[in-house]
């Protein structure tokens, strides 16, 4: 079972969100989307309870195929990095392959970790407004270079050994948590 890992705060969830699931489910041929609501983003601020920033997630039309994992509160895992190792320890029967924005890739080396992440599992970098240029030239991108897939082979990512990745061009949704956020306040 191929699994795709689409973590966030999700604060909120919002359709750009779903619109980055889906097109894992698709572009990627993921058998399944988990939504991996972090208990707590240690690069940002303190969060709302993690109960509602899932019920966020659980408000939009998810496929069948997706579903809201609370895997990182269940391992007791705050960092990304300790969670693939965890996964990888007993979820052997998987590939998980990485989901992210193309602003994480931008920011991926303050993240703990954050090399042996990318030669841990695949990772799969979705394009989003204002990030593509930044993303492509960050210090991850250009440090693995050499194991990026064209975005035409993304359907074969999860078949790769780590270090492997692609850039998805998909069309931008600009709906963005911290919009939302901004006009609730």
């Amino acid at each position: 079972m191929s699994v795709g890992l689409f973590g966030g705060s999700f604060n909120p969830a919002h359709g750009g969100h779903l619109h980055v699931a889906r097109a894992g489910l698709r572009e990627l041929q993921l058998d399944e989307i988990w939504w991996l609501v972090s208990p707590q983003n240690p690069l940002k601020p303190e969060q709302p309870s993690w109960e509602s920033r899932a019920e966020t997630v659980l408000s939009l039309p998810l496929p069948a195929r997706m579903k809201v994992s609370d895997v990182e509160r269940q391992y007791e895992t705050q960092y990304t990095v300790d969670l693939l190792r965890t996964l990888k320890t007993r979820q052997p029967d998987k590939r998980f392959v990485f989901m992210m924005g193309a602003d994480n890739l931008a920011q991926l080396p303050k993240w703990k970790g954050w090399r042996e992440i990318v030669e841990t599992i695949p990772i799969a970098v979705i394009a989003r407004p204002g990030s593509p240029i930044k993303a492509r030239l960050s210090q991850a991108a250009r440090q693995y270079d050499f194991a990026r897939l064209p975005e035409d082979q993304a359907h074969a990512l999860k078949d790769f050994t780590a270090p492997a990745w692609t850039y998805l061009t998909l069309p931008l949704d600009k709906r963005s948590s911290s919009a939302i956020r901004a006009r609730t306040a």
